[in-house]
């Protein structure tokens, strides 16, 4: 009596008997058969409808001359959606997915875009599907007003801690910042330039270094660095 093994490979043998010694026409058929079927099966599958989680992205349209955001805007936001099969793929691609269109009002002390302005605007982003959740109620922000400020600039003391060996002439004297009201509101005066290892007495160009979002006019300066 044959073993199961020997049972299997008799069916395989008898299985693959048909394909042997073929012409090469007919595996190109059946090649192009298997094709067919794999895309009429892929076409039916996507006119079903399902549900899926997208990343729409976001467009933020706000005075950027006047307003600054203290913290990076939100590029995408997660949403669970239901909808046709070749409507979901092509937006997985990022094919025929707009960016939903944001327009904040920028008022410093802003906290957050409340839900019906910013969900409305997903929906009409996502137009020919249903979004069934939402990421959140809210997206927070937070805004502040450009302001400029004009300061003298000091050597700033050493980080050990020990009294400055030098005395400083900067060219220019003062120096303009622009960035966050917080936080030009909160800069030191005068400025404190920090003066690099090594450096010896003399003309010496000095750079400038400020707090996040704040630009100052000049990176560098010039200082005439004196022994005290």
């Amino acid at each position: 009596m044959l073993g199961p093994w020997a049972r299997a490979g008799q069916l395989g043998r008898w299985l693959v008997h048909p394909f042997i010694s073929q012409e090469p026409v007919f595996y190109r058929a059946a090649a192009v058969c298997l094709l067919a079927a794999g895309l009429f099966w892929q076409m039916n599958a996507l006119n079903k409808t399902y549900s899926t989680r997208l990343m729409c992205p976001l467009a933020w349209y706000y005075d950027t001359t006047r307003y600054v955001s203290l913290r990076p805007l939100p590029a995408a936001v997660p949403v669970v959606v239901t909808g046709q099969g070749w409507r979901l793929l092509r937006a997985n691609l990022g094919m025929g997915l707009r960016p939903a269109e944001l327009h904040p009002v920028p008022r410093p002390g802003t906290r957050y875009l409340s839900a019906s302005t910013w969900q409305h605007s997903l929906q009409r982003a996502l137009e020919g599907l249903q979004v069934d959740e939402w990421a959140s109620d809210t997206l927070r922000l937070t805004f502040d007003r450009y302001a400029t400020r004009r300061l003298p600039l000091t050597l700033a003391a050493p980080d050990s801690g020990r009294a400055l060996v030098y005395t400083a002439r900067f060219e220019p004297s003062h120096l303009t910042f622009r960035g966050p009201a917080s936080v030009v509101a909160r800069l030191p005066s005068p400025y404190p330039v920090a003066l690099p290892a090594g450096t010896g007495p003399g003309a010496a160009q000095l750079p400038v270094r400020a707090p996040a979002l704040v630009q100052p006019a000049a990176t560098q300066v010039r200082a005439e660095l004196r022994a005290r």
